[in-house]
């Protein structure tokens, strides 16, 4: 697979290092924020080919995540590059919520591995 530039917003450190080696497997490296402040400005001056997020960071709440996170992110990021939402906020709400409020997918934590390595191949394909 051909190098992309990949955010990865996540402040959980075993998580990150999961889909680090996921990724890693797929010949690609992705870049790590632990904040939404720090992504949205990572995505501010990057140009990222599909971003990762966690919903659940420590700069902002459920009840923030549209305001705080996914509407500037998808503001930086523009229309065209995948937002995909990594959360063990898996119930259905949570996921209606978020793909209507700017996220393009929606996966479940914990990874099936198999399933998210194909949806980023997909995404980038």
């Amino acid at each position: 697979m051909s190098k992309h530039q990949i955010l990865y917003i996540e402040d959980n450190d075993d998580n990150f290092r999961l889909v680090e080696r996921i990724l890693k497997r797929l010949g690609l490296e992705l870049d790590r924020a632990t904040t939404a402040a720090s992504g949205i400005q990572m995505a501010q001056t990057n140009q990222y080919a599909l971003v990762l997020t966690d919903i659940l960071l420590p700069d902002n709440s459920i009840d923030e995540v549209h305001y705080h996170l996914l509407y500037p992110l998808r503001q930086q990021i523009g229309p065209n590059v995948p937002l995909v939402a990594v959360t063990a906020h898996a119930f259905h709400f949570d996921e209606a919520f978020l793909l209507a409020h700017g996220c393009d997918y929606f996966v479940a934590k914990p990874l099936h591995v198999l399933e998210f390595q194909t949806l980023i191949t997909q995404l980038l394909a």
